[in-house]
C-alpha cells in the first residue's frame, strides 16, 4: 500500500504534466490553426479533446460496476494514450516546413484521429484509474495522498507550462517545435503507463448492481426540477468554453501578439488553475459546492470581457503612449487565460461533489450518466463558434459568449441548495431562534 500510494503520485503528476504540454484548446488548436484557414475546423480540435473524453466515461461506470479489477483497464488506456500521442510525433517530426502544403490536409486528419483515440482513452481511463488508486490506497492514508498528490501535481503542471514556452519560444520552423513538445508528451505518457502496470491491486469483489435501461433511468432524472436546473447551469456554462480555442488566435490577429507568446499563455493558464486551487477549497468548506459552482461562472465571464475590452484599450491615447509596443497590452490580454484557468480548476472541483450531494448514492451513475451525455454534444459548441467568426467575426463570438456567461451567473442563482447545505441552513435557522427566545426577557 505504501508502495502504491508512491507510485500514485507519480503518475498522477506526471499524467497532469502529459495533459498540460498537449493542452487541446490553446496548442494544438494553434497548431491545426498552422494547417487551415478554417475556423471551425480549429474549433473541432477542443471539441474533439472535451467531447470524447466525455463519452469515454460513459463505458467506465459499468465497467467500473461490473469488473473486479480496474488495473488492466488503467493500463490499456495509459497504452493507447501514449501511442496516439507517439503517432502524432513521428508523423510532426517528419515532416518540414516545404512540404506542408502539400501535406496539410493528411497532416490535420491525423491529428484528428490521434486526438480522438487520446481522448477517448483518456476519458475511459481517467474513471478506473481513480477507482485502481481507491482499491489499491489505505483508507486511513487517503487523505494525506490527496494533499501529496494535489501539491505534486501543481508543481509537474507548472513545469510543462515553462516546458511549452522553451519548446515553442525558439528559433525552430513550424512544426519543429510542435515535433518535440509531441515527443516529451509522449514520454510523459509512457512513463504513465509503466507507474501504473508497477502498481499492485488487491484483488477484491465487488458487489455489482444492476443498473435500470437508461431511458427510463434518465427519464426519471428528469422529472427531478433540482437537477434540471443543475443541468441547464452546466450546459450555459460548457457553452461559453466556445471561445477557447480562439482566444491565442484572436491576440495574434487583432492585438499583435507574436506566435512565441503562446507558452506565456499556457503558463498563465496554468497559473490560473494551481493558484486558484486553495480559495476554491477554502469556498466550498466553507459555503458548500452551489457557490463555488457560482463563483465559477463569475470568474468565466471574465475572459470574454477582457477579449472585448482590450481593443478599445490599445485605442485610448494614454495606453497608446504608455505601451507604444503592445508588448504590455498582450501581457494584460493574459488575464483571460488565467481567468479560463481559475474558472476550470473552480467547474471540476464544485461539478461532481454538487452532484454527489444532490443525488442519492445508489442514482450518481445515472445522473453523471446523463450528465456526461448531454455535455459531449454541448462541447462541440467550439465549431459554432469557428462558424460565427467566420461569418461576423470574432466580437460577434465574444459578445454572444458573454451574453451567455451572464446568463449563467443568473442560472448559478437558480440552483437547488444541496441537502447537506440545506440542512444546515435549517439547523442554523433553529439555533437562532432558539437563542432568540432564551434571550428573551422572562
Amino acid at each position: 500500500m505504501a508502495l502504491n500510494s508512491i507510485l500514485g503520485v507519480a503518475a498522477e503528476s506526471v499524467n497532469v504534466a502529459a495533459e498540460v504540454l498537449l493542452l487541446p484548446s490553446v496548442i494544438l488548436a494553434f497548431f491545426v490553426a498552422e494547417l487551415t484557414p478554417s475556423y471551425a475546423t480549429i474549433g473541432l480540435v477542443s471539441a474533439i479533446a472535451i467531447g470524447f473524453w466525455t463519452l469515454g466515461r460513459l463505458p467506465a461506470h459499468l465497467l467500473s460496476q461490473s469488473r473486479r479489477r480496474q488495473q488492466p483497464w488503467a493500463f490499456a488506456s495509459a497504452v493507447i494514450r501514449a501511442s496516439a500521442i507517439g503517432i502524432l510525433a513521428v508523423v510532426t517530426s517528419r515532416m518540414d516546413a516545404g512540404s506542408l502544403s502539400q501535406s496539410a490536409r493528411p497532416l490535420i486528419l491525423t491529428v484528428f484521429l490521434c486526438l480522438i483515440a487520446f481522448s477517448l482513452a483518456g476519458g475511459f481511463g481517467g474513471l478506473t484509474g481513480a477507482a485502481l488508486l481507491r482499491s489499491s490506497i489505505a483508507t486511513e492514508t487517503w487523505g494525506s495522498f490527496v494533499r501529496r498528490r494535489a501539491g505534486w501535481s501543481a508543481l509537474a503542471s507548472v513545469l510543462a507550462a515553462l516546458a511549452v514556452a522553451r519548446l515553442l519560444g525558439g528559433a525552430l520552423p513550424f512544426p519543429g517545435g510542435y515535433g518535440r513538445l509531441f515527443l516529451v508528451a509522449t514520454f510523459c505518457l509512457v512513463i504513465v503507463a509503466v507507474l501504473t502496470a508497477a502498481m499492485r491491486e488487491p484483488w477484491t469483489a465487488v458487489t455489482v448492481s444492476a443498473p435500470n435501461p437508461p431511458p427510463r433511468v434518465w427519464r426519471q432524472l428528469l422529472q427531478d426540477s433540482r437537477y434540471r436546473r443543475f443541468l441547464l447551469f452546466r450546459v450555459l456554462f460548457s457553452s461559453t468554453a466556445a471561445i477557447d480555442p480562439f482566444l491565442f488566435l484572436y491576440a495574434i490577429t487583432r492585438l499583435g501578439a507574436p506566435i512565441t507568446k503562446i507558452g506565456d499563455y499556457v503558463i498563465l493558464a496554468v497559473l490560473g488553475w494551481v493558484l486558484s486551487a486553495p480559495v476554491w477549497f477554502w469556498v466550498e468548506r466553507r459555503s458548500g459546492a452551489r457557490t463555488l459552482l457560482q463563483s465559477a461562472a463569475v470568474v468565466r465571464l471574465i475572459a470574454p470581457a477582457v477579449a472585448l475590452a482590450t481593443p478599445p484599450l490599445a485605442a485610448i491615447g494614454l495606453v497608446r503612449d504608455r505601451l507604444p509596443d503592445g508588448t504590455g497590452l498582450t501581457t494584460v490580454y493574459g488575464a483571460a487565460f488565467f481567468v479560463v484557468g481559475a474558472a476550470l480548476a473552480a467547474q471540476s472541483r464544485g461539478n461532481y461533489d454538487y452532484l454527489a450531494a444532490l443525488a442519492p448514492h445508489v442514482d450518481l451513475p445515472a445522473f453523471t450518466g446523463l450528465t456526461n451525455t448531454v455535455l459531449a454534444v454541448v462541447a462541440f459548441a467550439p465549431v459554432l463558434g469557428g462558424i460565427l467568426i467566420e461569418r461576423f467575426g470574432y466580437e460577434a463570438l465574444f459578445g454572444v459568449a458573454a451574453a451567455i456567461g451572464l446568463v449563467t451567473v443568473f442560472a448559478g442563482g437558480w440552483l437547488a441548495e444541496t441537502p447537506s447545505r440545506a440542512r444546515e441552513h435549517e439547523n442554523a435557522g433553529h439555533a437562532a431562534t432558539t437563542r432568540a427566545i432564551l434571550s428573551r426577557p422572562a
